[in-house]
């Protein structure tokens, strides 16, 4: 018989799947015993800003005992002093789930013990303590009590990485001297990739200064003629094969306002801002019109790959300077960067001091015909012309430090309370505290912003002075944040820290240590250049020297400044309105009314590290190593015996080029292109010697990680990835006899993994990686078998709180809004906290999220057209996203049954909160929708599906999402049902006029969630097998046959036979909504499934579905749910099946058993005995081709003597 041995512990020490007897715990020292306590979903939390908090505790049979229940609790909570807050009495109840607190107010910055009693069903008690500690702000309202804490952080002199800023401005003052025709500005010069033929698509090798973008003002015609205007010109050379240095891109005219015959040699203003390539200008403040370049911005593209943050990002700031042709004098004066969003504040500007030799960028730069007086540049052109250029970065990320005395006391706790704009690393006594990356994580910084609770006590050496310090980066706050270049620092463009520290001692006195400018020091010089999460981390080991030591007591820090306070106000945070770019909604952002709150859920770890599988040289120097997983991470990277002053560049991709004619010269190399607007570029700087390569402060979506600036290839063990993820533990199994079935549930679990990332991302690639509402709203099923979601999504709902338009429609995207979907996607609103709900049992998450559930509905009912049809009419509303059919499916029919959907959930939400009168409103909406939408989009002679014009539509999705939704009514649902089951046995026409065959999967993003669930539903297991199961495209499988380790953003984004077929740019190798799936495999495969009846698994049913027309001859698996673990399993062998489950203990089951007929019922024998008779069996009858039964808590064993037709 076959085994699992790897998923030891189904019951308690072991669960041996099909092991023909009995699944038995061994341990026989007690009848039973309590474990894993839990507050809110979490394990001892600290921090905790809830007032009414949730407890919840599992139970576990010591030895082999089945139907233990739990028939009684007790729940004691006791403060620090020891005094009860809160005692239940004994309450006769069976649930362990989500029991609300009801004790006396709970204080903040309070530790708990709570202790569970529990009394079985023989009336034996067992009892097992926790606890759970308060954070600074219960209410949940603004800041909390911080004891005066300020945001501190660096100066005004901000720092700048040129070579991997894509989004900026730049503004400088020129003064054509007299007879002189023009003069020319130059940016984006010497960018490393264009010097390097393997590090860009043209293989172009420039040689220094040979790649640049030139703004030249051009007044030869002006001064021929006044009428004619004078001009701007733009040049571009090394960036394409066609450049041409001497021939403009294009020539533009500028307004005579700005520059006319009258002022040809005063001073001019020249600004231009460059979003991605895409170029805008003012001259003397007046704007050079120009036309849309894409469906985001206007102006005038130079990037060769294309335009906006679709495209690898050209130009960088890179290299700055001058040119002017010969004979040509100019000055130029005022040079700045500024950042592009507001407050736009300024990252670079020479301060030039008169009197006093010039030691600026250019000072090195020993070229004729260049000058410096006062504070001004003087260029002269000369008898051969001149082009100056050289690098203004400068600076590197805040670090902060303070030191304090602690007395000689004896110390009972120590807390430290920590959060920042931006990221952060924070240490005391040269030790890190945490190990999260990227915290406090990503949320809608100017209404919710979250806080860390750390346990400090072994950290702080009492009687001495002790040092505290962080490490600052951009994160979410600062930088690329979306795919629109305009959304860069959306939040601010200055990090900074706000952080306390409590040390009580047990003589009940305490020390407060807090951030504030008088106390705290501040250093721009580190060795973390850059830490970005798209661009990615720039570090140079050579720095280290300054600051080894530096969050140690013993420290010198006289080159430190004075730390400056950081207010989120308008010279450091974007301050003012914005327009949604879809719907024409205006909102206000400020920081007024920020709330900061303890974290809630995992935030991101490493939580697993792979080992490079394959090295090969792609180039001199360049290696490109195989991580043999697609995954979401950093490098770990050991270097030995490095030359100090190496610059070594790491770049990653989740694929290379495929060995074919599309790929040209780039074949083998790596293909970015769908990175798209994001560096994703580690740098380091060796120090010398022994080296350990880690950045910290970015992450990056990759299989291939290519090094360049080595002599020979680094030993394989010697390069690893660190995989990041919120998904800390893995909560479901699932394995067949099929190993390319296997494959789909693992590529599932990877995408969960990869973007499960503080937020739940489409991607974790690209220059995207945000919280898209309709992939979520797909994939939350899934999600909530694979991993606890009930912490992690509660967070998110925040975010879609925190952004719902004042008429009630929530956000497309979140956190910081924006994007486009329409209702597909806004429902996201409804659908996860009501899947939540049935995961977990939380009606928490239910009440905070009521009021924004019932006010989107109303906004849908405002999109009702007078006709009954409904839609947002906003842009881009989607519909079956990147579905094969999706012309034919029209959008309009699927928001119709979303709306209907969102009202029936909302009628079972206002029923469980019990809100009777909302209940029974939002029902009879339902009714009413749901009839008009039978009678609008049914033809009433076949029942097929119609579009509102009446014209056929007979699709896949068309009948598979109303009937997972049930949405048909009962006269029009058995034909769907057959109409589906058509739809999938036939051969169907995709929209670009290629014939699919059968049991090819036509569905996009919305239908792919729920047609596997809407076969089943209606007897056509069978049919929902073959699609599992088909190899051929459009299928599940046809990713894994072509190499796939993560669900991919299209089921073609890569063919052996065509490559990436023209998708290279939108084409995620790491997206999981296809993975929708995996409910299925949950629910159906291995049949362990919800009870509406009793959210949260205190009952479940386990219905089964082997595949016995099919080719898998087994499939085993189990789901860790809020009571216990699950297990499921079947195997098909001869004329007969087998089939065992494990029920965790205080839950039960009903049991669905496929079997032909009643007599091959009663011949079900389990652990070698007839059930008739057995005290935890009950059989409930045979009906509609199942035996049902009600099975206690326990394992259990059948062998059932039919695989679908009587014996």
């Amino acid at each position: 018989m076959h085994k699992i041995v790897k998923w030891a512990g189904f019951l308690c020490v072991s669960f041996l799947l099909f092991s023909g007897r009995p699944c038995y715990a061994v341990e026989q020292a007690a009848e039973f015993y309590l474990h894993n306590l839990q507050v809110e979903h979490m394990t001892e939390p600290l921090g905790l800003d809830e007032k009414v908090p949730h407890f919840s505790w599992q139970m576990q049979a010591a030895a082999k005992e089945r139907g233990l229940r739990q028939t009684a609790y007790e729940i004691i909570v006791k403060d620090n002093r020891g005094q009860v807050v809160w005692n239940t009495g004994k309450v006769e109840d069976g649930i362990s789930l989500n029991i609300a607190y009801a004790g006396a107010p709970l204080q903040p910055e309070t530790r708990y013990t709570w202790t569970v009693k529990v009394w079985n069903q023989a009336g034996r008690v067992q009892e097992k303590s926790s606890v759970f500690e308060t954070g600074l702000n219960l209410e949940r309202q603004g800041e909390g009590d911080w004891s005066g804490a300020q945001w501190i952080g660096g100066d005004d002199d901000l720092p700048l990485a040129a070579h991997s800023l894509a989004v900026y401005k730049i503004s400088y003052d020129m003064r054509l001297m007299p007879g002189a025709e023009r003069a020319g500005f130059v940016f984006g010069a010497n960018d490393s990739r264009l010097m390097d033929r393997n590090k860009n698509m043209y293989q172009l090798e420039n040689k220094k200064d040979q790649s640049y973008i030139k703004l030249v003002v051009d007044v030869a015609g002006l001064k021929k003629s006044p009428a004619e205007p004078a001009k701007l010109k733009i040049y571009r050379s090394g960036y394409s094969p066609t450049d041409s240095p001497g021939q403009p891109l294009t020539s533009l005219d500028i307004p005579p306002e700005a520059i006319n015959a009258g002022n040809l040699y005063t001073r001019h203003n020249v600004e231009v801002s460059s979003n991605h390539g895409i170029l805008q200008f003012n001259i003397d403040g007046k704007k050079i019109e120009l036309p849309q370049v894409n469906f985001w911005t206007a102006g005038y593209n130079v990037n060769p790959v294309g335009p906006g943050g679709d495209y690898i990002s050209f130009p960088m700031v890179a290299d700055i300077g001058f040119a002017l042709d010969k004979g040509q004098r100019a000055e130029f004066s005022s040079v700045r960067i500024l950042n592009y969003r507001s407050p736009g504040n300024t990252v670079f500007f020479e301060k030039i001091t008169p009197d006093r030799p010039y030691t600026g960028i250019f000072s090195t730069k020993k070229t004729e015909g260049f000058s410096v007086s006062r504070d001004t540049y003087l260029l002269d052109g000369g008898k051969d012309g001149l082009l100056l250029t050289a690098d203004p970065s400068h600076g590197s990320m805040p670090m902060l430090r303070s030191v304090f005395k602690v007395p000689a006391k004896q110390m009972a706790a120590a807390r430290l309370y920590v959060t920042s704009r931006g990221v952060y690393e924070f240490y005391i006594n040269g030790r890190r505290v945490g190990q999260d990356y990227l915290a406090p994580g990503f949320t809608q910084y100017n209404v919710t912003q979250l806080y860390q609770t750390y346990d400090v006590k072994e950290f702080i050496k009492k009687g001495q002075l002790n040092a505290i310090g962080a490490q600052l980066a951009e994160g979410w706050w600062s930088g690329a944040i979306s795919f629109q270049g305009e959304n860069w620092n959306y939040f601010g463009d200055r990090q900074s820290l706000l952080a306390k520290l409590v040390l009580t001692y047990k003589d009940g006195t305490q020390s407060v240590i807090t951030t504030n400018p008088e106390t705290w020091k501040y250093f721009g010089q580190g060795p973390v250049v850059l830490g970005s999460i798209f661009q990615g981390e720039i570090y140079d080991a050579g720095k280290e020297k300054a600051v080894e030591g530096w969050s140690r007591a013993d420290y010198d820090d006289a080159l430190w400044k004075k730390a400056k306070a950081v207010p989120a106000d308008e010279n450091t945070a974007f301050i003012g309105t914005w327009k949604h770019c879809m719907t024409g909604t205006v909102k206000e952002q400020n920081y007024a009314n920020v709330s900061l709150i303890g974290q809630e859920g995992a935030g991101v770890n490493e939580v697993l590290t792979l080992t490079a599988k394959e090295v090969k040289e792609a180039a001199p120097q360049t290696f490109i190593y195989d991580m043999g997983q697609n995954m979401a991470g950093v490098p770990d990277i050991r270097i030995k015996n490095g030359k100090a002053g190496t610059k070594l560049t790491l770049r990653y991709a989740e694929m290379l080029y495929p060995e074919n004619e599309a790929a040209g010269a780039n074949a083998g190399q790596l293909m970015l292109e769908n990175i798209r607007g994001a560096l994703a570029q580690d740098t380091y700087i060796l120090k010398g010697g022994d080296e350990r390569i880690r950045p910290r402060f970015t992450y990056h979506g990759y299989r291939y990680l290519e090094i360049t600036g080595l002599d020979k290839a680094l030993p394989l063990r010697d390069v690893r990835g660190k995989v990041l993820s919120s998904v800390r533990d893995i909560r479901a199994g699932y394995e067949t006899s099929s190993e390319t079935v296997n494959r789909l549930w693992q590529n599932i679990v990877w995408s969960t993994r990869a973007n499960f990332l503080s937020i739940p991302t489409d991607c974790p690639q690209r220059n995207e990686r945000m919280g898209w509402s309709g992939d979520l709203s797909m994939f939350a099923r899934t999600a909530g078998y694979i991993t606890d979601t009930d912490r992690f999504l509660d967070r998110h709902l925040q975010a879609l709180r925190d952004l719902q338009d004042p008429d009630g429609r929530f956000g497309d995207i979140a956190p910081i809004g924006n994007g486009f979907g329409g209702i597909l996607w806004g429902s996201a609103g409804m659908t996860v906290p009501w899947e939540l709900y049935e995961q977990y049992g939380d009606t928490g998450i239910l009440q905070k999220h009521y009021e924004a559930m019932k006010k989107y509905m109303a906004y849908l009912d405002t999109n009702v057209a007078a006709d009954g049809l409904i839609g947002e009419r906003t842009l881009l509303e989607l519909g079956d996203w990147l579905g094969p059919e999706y012309s034919k499916n029209e959008p309009v029919f699927l928001w119709t049954v979303y709306h209907i959907y969102g009202l029936d959930i909302m009628a079972r939400t206002a029923a469980v909160l019990g809100q009777q009168k909302d209940a029974d409103f939002y029902r009879g909406k339902y009714i009413q929708r749901k009839s008009w939408f039978n009678k609008k989009f049914i033809d009433p002679a076949t029942h097929k599906t119609i579009k509102s014009d009446g014209s056929v539509m007979d699709t896949q999705t068309s009948y598979a999402v109303p009937l997972a939704l049930g949405i048909f009514d009962q006269d029009n649902a058995p034909d769907a049902a057959k109409h589906l089951v058509a739809a999938c046995t036939r051969e169907n026409t995709d929209d670009n006029g290629v014939k699919r065959g059968p049991y090819a999967l036509m569905t996009g993003f919305i239908g792919t969630a729920w047609i596997s669930k809407a076969l089943s539903d209606y007897g056509h297991s069978d049919i929902a097998y073959k699609m599992l199961e088909n190899k051929a495209y459009p299928s599940w499988l046809y990713p894994v046959q072509q190499g796939a380790t993560t669900i991919w953003e299209r089921l073609d984004s890569y063919t052996k036979e065509r490559g990436f077929g023209g998708n290279n740019s939108m084409n995620s190798f790491n997206h999981y909504s296809f993975g929708a799936v995996g409910a299925w495999l949950c629910n159906y495969s291995l049949g362990i499934q919800r009870d509406a009846a009793a959210a949260g698994f205190k009952h479940f049913v386990l219905q089964p579905q082997p595949d016995f027309a099919g080719a898998l001859q087994r499939a085993e698996g189990y789901y860790d749910s809020p009571y216990g673990r699950i297990a499921s399993g079947w195997r098909l062998e001869d004329h007969q099946w087998f089939y065992d489950a494990v029920v965790p203990a205080n839950t039960t089951a009903t049991l669905y058993l496929p079997v032909s007929s009643l007599p091959v019922a009663r011949r079900i024998l389990e652990n070698g005995q007839p059930i008739d008779g057995n005290e935890n069996i009950v059989f409930k009858g045979y009906r509609e081709g199942k035996a049902l039964y009600e099975l206690q808590s326990g394992s259990y064993y059948f062998v059932i003597p039919d695989t679908g037709k009587e014996i």
